[in-house]
């Protein structure tokens, strides 16, 4: 690190910018290369659990081009941060805010637009006590199935047809859009607002579902919720090919990133755990989650399993 910088201070790309966010950048690419240098090392040990050989990271292009900013407290002017303003340092870019201290500011490029993220310290509440639990089942239609141990919580269906309509409407659009575009061309101004509208219209609603979640179960005080994920559960998908593109397009992770530091912030511990095989396993004939030579119950259909006493 220290090398590169000395390679690269008396650089004018290095001197457009705060000395404080090109040492930033400069962490940013070393730390890209680590990663893919460790990623090709468990490659090589085990390529079962990549979907592919991981690719040396390219050099972004000269003129369309974009990366992340980061601009750390260094690089915040205090002055206009006392008078309810963040000032990044060398522009004069300024925005109001009711913050007293900000940890820092990263400027991040999307389609057409550029999104502020602001990271500042908030103190997450402590835990609650007792054996309190919720559990979170993912899906399409439902978005998610919430149930608990405490009897008086009532299991809760978040809907998830909404974002399903949205990504349909996106989906139509966008092939027509592609459609009208010159055969060497890929995109069109046109179609980054229609993406950039789309991922604001699934963002503001994982965030109004994972509130709502989280209000509940501190409603209920619950000290620990669990949600069921499996690992590239995406890859390799057969659910039919309309729901096979509707599942992909839902961004679960990043809901279950919401819901977890929503939790945190109220004292609520969050546990993702995987959740192969569950729907094949016998509940009632107390077998152990895990695949299995002969599973002692069957699933007659969705919503309806028979254990091996017959019991439904």
């Amino acid at each position: 690190m220290t090398e590169l910088h000395h390679a690269l201070k008396m650089s004018p790309d290095y001197q457009a910018l705060p000395a404080k966010v090109s040492q930033l950048v400069l962490k940013q690419v070393e730390k890209t290369f680590k990663s893919y240098q460790k990623a090709k090392e468990q490659y090589k040990k085990s390529p079962d659990k990549f979907t592919g050989e991981p690719k040396l990271p390219r050099y972004k292009d000269k003129e369309k081009g974009r990366n992340v900013l980061t601009y750390n407290y260094q690089a915040i002017s205090k002055k206009a941060l006392k008078q309810g303003l963040i000032k990044l340092s060398g522009t004069n870019l300024e925005f109001k805010t009711n913050l007293k201290k900000v940890l820092e500011v990263r400027i991040i490029p999307k389609l057409g637009a550029y999104c502020l993220e602001i990271v500042y310290e908030q103190p997450s509440s402590s835990s609650q006590e007792g054996e309190r639990y919720a559990f979170i089942d993912l899906g399409l239609n439902n978005l998610a199935a919430v149930t608990s141990n405490i009897p008086e919580f009532q299991p809760t269906l978040v809907c998830g047809k909404a974002l399903k309509s949205c990504n349909q409407k996106y989906n139509k659009t966008l092939a027509k859009l592609k459609s009208e575009l010159p055969s060497l061309q890929k995109t069109s101004k046109r179609i980054q607002g229609l993406t950039l509208k789309r991922n604001c219209q699934v963002d503001y609603y994982l965030h109004t579902a994972s509130k709502y979640i989280i209000d509940k179960l501190l409603a209920h005080q619950i000290n620990l919720l669990v949600i069921g994920h499996n690992q590239g559960w995406k890859q390799n998908l057969n659910i039919g090919d309309r729901n096979n593109q509707s599942f992909v397009n839902i961004p679960h992770s990043r809901f279950i990133e919401q819901l977890t530091y929503k939790a945190n912030l109220v004292g609520i511990e969050v546990k993702t755990t995987n959740e192969s095989y569950t729907s094949k396993c016998s509940f009632l004939d107390l077998e152990s989650i895990q695949k299995q030579k002969s599973y002692l119950g069957k699933r007659i259909k969705r919503g309806l399993f028979r254990s091996s006493s017959g019991y439904f």
